[in-house]
């Protein structure tokens, strides 16, 4: 059973900025070879538009032995569902996953609960909060990034 954190946010309000902030904490106290968009790694490996923005993204990071999924794209429901399915086959134990804020049919975020809740547990589920001020999106989004980062490693060390 994995443990599911989900991030919430309407388009375009910055889930896959928040998801990028998570990451490079949590990158900080993983091991260092990770999995990041499908390529072994070693280090932070974040990719930025000419804008500054975060490219969508899918890591797997191990955390005292367990392994942890972050997956940015939350926009469309059978993309993150092929994602997630991927982590669960792969027994990663702590999900990390973005959702738009509505709750309709078709939506990821009623598609995360139709399809993952009943067999998995959803630990907790963020709003990130959405800033047109790009110099201060990151402080913005800092009390959710911290939130998600000790959900994550409460679950890693329990």
């Amino acid at each position: 059973m994995a443990d599911f954190i989900i991030i919430r946010g309407g388009q375009n309000s910055g889930k896959t900025t928040t998801t990028g902030l998570v990451y490079h904490e949590l990158v900080q106290v993983a091991e260092k070879e990770h999995i990041f968009n499908s390529k072994t790694v070693t280090k932070d490996s974040l990719k930025y538009s000419s804008k500054g923005e975060i490219w969508d993204f899918t890591s797997i990071l191990t955390i005292n032995g367990k392994k942890v999924g972050i997956v940015s794209a939350g926009d469309v429901a059978w993309q993150t569902k092929e994602q997630i399915t991927i982590l669960i086959n792969i027994q990663v134990e702590v999900i990390i996953c973005c959702a738009r804020s509505v709750n309709r049919r078709g939506s990821t975020y009623r598609m995360l609960l139709d399809d993952f809740s009943k067999t998995h547990r959803i630990t907790l589920e963020v709003f990130t909060k959405f800033s047109d001020k790009n110099e201060r999106k990151h402080d913005i989004k800092k009390p959710v990034v911290e939130q998600v980062v000790k959900a994550t490693l409460d679950c890693v060390y329990r």
